[in-house]
């Protein structure tokens, strides 16, 4: 869970608030270096006197505009995402010979890639079979009913 901008990205986004956190400061758990106060913490959620409340669409609308006021007024809620190392730096085209910032391919990616390149060489694909196969059966009563035709034995 996002500790650091709860009001914005769980209680606005969201739509929830955590009532009756028995702790001063709202923190994660893993900030929480005494056992006296995870103990506390810990007894209020399986007691339920702190538990999660959906907010009204009045609370929603009241919450962010605190939140906006607060904004205007300077005072920075939440806690903001760092700079990137290298912001303000023009970065060109990814270069196909790095191969230390390319993804690996998937095998799907490989059939797909395969399928692409038959279809552009105008290979359409085929059964490697013949339409009709004749068995030997069929050619044995063709050619007894032939014999029987012929005539030489029926005067």
């Amino acid at each position: 869970m996002n500790y650091a901008n709860y009001e914005k990205a769980i209680m606005l986004l969201h739509g929830v608030k955590v009532i009756g956190w028995p702790l001063e400061e709202f923190v994660s758990p893993s900030d929480i270096t005494n056992i006296t106060e995870m103990r506390k913490l810990c007894n209020a959620w399986k007691t339920g006197a702190c538990k999660w409340v959906r907010l009204t669409q009045v609370d929603l609308d009241a919450h962010a505009a605190s939140i906006e006021a607060r904004q205007k007024n300077g005072e920075v809620v939440g806690k903001p995402r760092k700079k990137r190392s290298d912001a303000g730096v023009a970065r060109g085209k990814r270069k196909r010979g790095d191969k230390e910032n390319m993804r690996p391919k998937s095998k799907r990616s490989k059939v797909s890639q395969r399928a692409k390149k038959t279809a552009s060489k105008g290979k359409s694909k085929r059964p490697s079979s013949a339409e009709f196969i004749s068995s030997s059966d069929e050619d044995e009563d063709d050619r007894e009913d032939d014999g029987d035709m012929s005539g030489e034995g029926s005067d």
